[in-house]
């Protein structure tokens, strides 16, 4: 028995006094009888649930109602979510919300809100959540506005390495959709939510599995969609978060209908491109998205991590300056695109770098893209994303990022050079300095050949 629920046992008939009060005020049955689970509606807050003062419904799901609730034990707000009728009639069940629970609670990450406490009070399942000041991913984009596709790719980064974490712990998430992660408005950070009911996916030997199908149907894996359970791993968070992007730039999500109609697309038919929703998204960023919803698990992207890799390469490359991949791109034909062939891009003149040019580089806390003035080149400074204090690289030297002219005038930079993976055909851009050598393709992740430039 947790500290909590003792407390709560001791202090039984000084609860009786004051749960409910607004709701139920004569009859009330004593905790060891009362096993019904009362519904609690808007207009009986705010009451004393506890040691909690419910004082608003923030949200209503799957598996309950999520309160506002201030903690007079702590003194802090916290987001309380009871458990409706239905939901934990079994002890299987309640087994299940513990382990759930459990799973969430080891989680410690700014980019995952923190479960604080379970408990159990007067026949109510409850979860303490921390609680976020702030406004749904789901209301900050719609088919009419969707989103900045660099946008997209920065918030969809920082996800990845909050869930990256959580895999190497076993555990996975089973319902990411944007409703589910809030952005704080004091930090500007995204929080992914409801970890507290997620499910280890290192299965314990004595857990059936009931083939019970959990998640939202538009942002269900196809092996979510398929019910056995056995099935879900991380790549099924990896698919929902690629339906994420993919609603994120173009407005909407890959597949529509009826939940029956849901469920077959997922199951059986192809995403369209995002360009056909919204045609001025470069190819670089729509690959990406494809990629993370693929049908066969093995396709997508091999953990969270390489899924940050290649939000990371489409930030530092630029892709958005970019063409589309269409019929032609820059001078190559349709044919010769299929052939795979590594032909350089066409690239407008980069004008030499000024005194007050940045410096991009990857800070080695967070992961994130980081830029600074050239005059910082040297020092140490701290990371506007994780607060960290890190080492700023120096400036490229000319040997890597400068070549002379062929008459022998002073050394100028180069430009940076563009070409077409000889493996997947998608557009890529390096820097001058990588010419003539191997690389990875930041959207197919294979080895290519990197072209001279000239």
């Amino acid at each position: 028995m947790s500290d909590t629920e003792k407390s709560e046992s001791s202090n039984s008939g000084d609860d009786a006094g004051s749960f409910l009060t607004r709701a139920m005020t004569t009859n009330l049955p004593p905790p060891s009888t009362m096993v019904t689970v009362l519904d609690i509606t808007k207009d009986a807050l705010p009451m004393r649930f506890g040691r909690f003062e419910l004082q608003q419904i923030v949200g209503q799901g799957g598996f309950g109602t999520v309160f506002r609730a201030y903690d007079t034990q702590l003194e802090r707000h916290v987001a309380l979510k009871i458990h409706r009728r239905g939901v934990l009639e079994t002890e299987d069940q309640v087994a299940r919300f513990l382990r759930e629970a459990r799973s969430g609670g080891k989680l410690n990450h700014p980019n995952i809100c923190p479960v604080h406490d379970v408990g159990h009070l007067h026949g109510n399942h409850y979860i303490v959540m921390g609680f976020i000041e702030g406004v749904p991913l789901s209301k900050l984009f719609s088919s009419v506005h969707p989103m900045d596709p660099k946008t997209a790719a920065s918030i969809l980064l920082k996800l990845t390495i909050a869930l990256s974490e959580a895999h190497e712990q076993g555990i996975i998430h089973r319902d990411l959709k944007p409703s589910n992660i809030m952005m704080d408005q004091k930090r500007n950070e995204p929080i992914i939510l409801d970890f507290g009911l997620a499910r280890s996916y290192v299965v314990e030997t004595d857990q059936t599995q009931t083939g019970q199908v959990v998640g939202t149907p538009a942002y269900m894996s196809p092996e979510q969609a398929r019910g056995p359970t056995g099935a879900v791993g991380p790549s099924t968070d990896i698919y929902s978060l690629g339906v994420i992007l993919y609603e994120l730039i173009t407005g909407r999500p890959p597949f529509l209908g009826s939940l029956a109609e849901i469920f077959t697309q997922i199951l059986t038919a192809q995403p369209s491109p995002p360009a056909k929703h919204r045609p001025e998204l470069d190819a670089a960023i729509s690959a990406i998205s494809l990629k993370a919803m693929a049908k066969d698990p093995a396709q997508r992207f091999a953990s969270m991590q390489d899924f940050g890799q290649a939000l990371q390469a489409y930030l530092r490359v630029g892709s958005g300056s970019l063409p589309p991949r269409t019929g032609r791109i820059a001078g190559t034909t349709a044919k010769s695109n299929q052939s795979r062939s590594a032909v350089p891009l066409k690239a407008s003149p980069v004008r030499p770098p000024l005194a007050s040019d940045k410096i991009e580089f990857t800070c080695p806390k967070c992961k994130l893209p980081v830029r600074t003035p050239a005059v910082t080149a040297g020092k140490k400074g701290k990371c506007p994303n994780c607060q960290a204090i890190v080492p700023i690289p120096k400036q490229m030297s000319a040997a890597a990022g400068t070549e002379p002219s062929r008459s022998g005038s002073p050394i100028r930079p180069s430009r940076p050079i563009e070409f077409t993976c000889s493996h997947c055909g998608q557009p890529v851009r390096t820097p001058p300095g990588t010419a003539g050598k191997k690389g990875r393709c930041p959207h197919c992740d294979r080895i290519v050949d990197i072209p001279t430039g000239k």
